[in-house]
């Protein structure tokens, strides 16, 4: 065969991909010492330090697979270093290989190429014989071995690739199954779909919240599952607001199973980006999916709505046999000789607190999904109140308010409700009898009340309970009020906390300022 038949060869042993990368270079060293006539082919890893023989053809003993050398003692040494290939008819005689080399392999001709994988020197590609030939290698035989490396680097790039890739895959498979795994072993129902609202995913626990098969949703609008006009108007507001690249969330949002039936359930919905544009540069334009997460809030809305009864009936209770307290109470205080229609006072005052409150509850479950509208509201004159009815009922009792003329904050009236609890508690639980200090402070961003007294301190269930808001069975009677004061003052915008300082024990409220 002539030179331009065996390329061919070696350009149809490299092209097909049915072969491992190793079957081919065995194959293009074995043409290549048939179109060079030289007795050895050999394929090298080379590194800074050393050759190594990955694949040989030939009897030479030390150029067999596996073997290796220092650099300084291979012909492959000054291959590397060379743009085009390093052509050697007789060892020899020639500077291009170490004295030790020759002595080590003994080769009389050589002709070597380095291999390239993405741009990194990898190895070589080299024939040899141990004569040295009779004339020069030709340039069409040195492109011939130089063929040969070329395609070995691009055969093992795309090895390369093509393992990174199956990684990857395995990976991104490895991925997708613990996600499925979290998706089908939450109570949460997960869906997806496309950016024309059409169902491109739905998670296994579908079938239970919706009487739906996964695969029975996909490829289905997601209006299938909105019972009414209103609902799709809703929906389509949050969907409208997921696409522009913002999350939303509903509660209570009514969807219609298979069979018709109504389901409430709470939906977080967010965008899916395409996966190939970096974070930074995400606009609206690269969503190409939406993801919703949707938990049954059936139950919940039950027990809400139970209790929201329970309430309504209890709150109804309260204020008509408060009503009757307090007016009867009234009667007494205007009949009665002064010592006993100060204490009709009392009852009168305790009855409109307690009047006060049912309409607090009615206003904080009315408003608990949204923020109540605050006022302007000076709380000096609530604490000196509370003060007077505090020492009328604890007339022993120490109760002392060192205030400003005004400190007017951002609040609600029933911030009183809290304040009471406080000084009443400080009253009853202080000393024998009690010391009781009220004092109002006001800085740039709070209005701040203080009540301490000289008592022997919270106990840690109320003092963990006046901070977290977190009420348990062992907290009653004291904590019960103090419970009420932390939602109260919550509910307001304020703060609570615990102080301990000069053996007396402190709780400060701070409410916002209007400004």
């Amino acid at each position: 065969m002539d030179a331009e038949a065996y390329r061919a060869q070696i350009y149809e042993i490299f092209t097909p991909p049915i072969e491992d990368v190793e079957t081919r270079i065995d194959r293009g060293l074995e043409l290549g010492t048939e179109y060079l006539d030289l007795s050895v082919g050999f394929f090298t890893r080379i590194t800074a330090e050393s050759q190594e023989i990955l694949q040989a053809v030939g009897d030479h003993p030390l150029i067999q697979p596996g073997a290796s050398c220092p650099l300084d003692e291979a012909y492959c040494r000054r291959t590397v270093e060379l743009e085009s290939p390093l052509a050697i008819q007789d060892a020899n005689i020639s500077s291009a290989v170490s004295e030790t080399a020759v002595r080590t392999f003994d080769l009389g001709a050589y002709i070597g190429a380095k291999v390239s994988v993405d741009g990194v020197i990898h190895g070589t590609v080299c024939f040899a014989d141990d004569d040295p030939r009779n004339r020069s290698f030709t340039d069409a035989e040195q492109f011939f071995v130089e063929l040969i490396a070329r395609l070995s680097g691009q055969a093992l790039e795309r090895q390369t690739y093509e393992r990174q890739l199956t990684r990857r895959e395995e990976r991104l498979n490895e991925q997708e199954e613990i996600y499925r795994a979290v998706v089908d072993s939450n109570f949460d129902s997960v869906f997806r779909a496309d950016t024309d609202g059409v169902f491109t995913y739905a998670s296994e626990s579908v079938r239970e919240l919706l009487d739906y098969s996964p695969a029975g949703l996909v490829g289905q609008p997601i209006t299938i599952t909105y019972p009414d006009a209103e609902a799709t108007d809703w929906a389509r507001e949050k969907i409208t607001q997921i696409l522009n690249g913002e999350p939303a969330e509903v509660r209570d949002f009514p969807l219609e199973t298979k069979f018709g039936s109504i389901v409430y359930s709470d939906i977080r919905g967010v965008p899916i980006y395409d996966g190939s544009v970096p974070d930074s540069q995400r606009t609206p334009d690269d969503i190409v999916e939406i993801q919703l997460m949707v938990r049954d809030a059936s139950d919940r809305r039950q027990r809400e709505g139970m209790i929201s009864v329970i309430n309504r009936v209890l709150r109804h209770n309260v204020r008509n046999e408060m009503g009757i307290i307090r007016g009867y109470a009234e009667l007494l205080a205007d009949e009665l000789s002064e010592e006993n229609a100060e204490r009709a006072d009392l009852i009168c005052a305790a009855a409109t607190r307690l009047l006060n409150l049912s309409e607090s509850a009615q206003q904080i479950e009315q408003n608990r999904d949204t923020s109540s509208e605050l006022e302007p509201l000076d709380v000096v004159p609530l604490v000196e109140r509370i003060a007077s009815e505090c020492e009328l009922r604890y007339p022993d009792d120490s109760i002392l308010v060192d205030a400003p003329e005004t400190a007017v904050a951002k609040t609600l009236p029933r911030i009183e409700t809290a304040l009471f609890e406080l000084v009443d508690n400080a009253a009853k639980h202080g000393g024998d009898p009690a010391s009781v200090d009220v004092e109002i402070e006001e800085t740039d961003r709070w209005i701040v009340v203080r009540v301490s007294d000289d008592g022997p301190g919270l106990p840690e269930l109320e003092r963990a309970m006046l901070v977290t808001g977190k009420e348990t069975p062992l907290v009653h009677g004291q904590g019960l009020g103090l419970w009420l004061t932390y939602w109260l003052v919550t509910t307001v915008d304020g703060e609570t906390e615990v102080l301990d300082a000069d053996a007396r024990t402190a709780i400060e409220v701070r409410l916002p300022t209007p400004c």
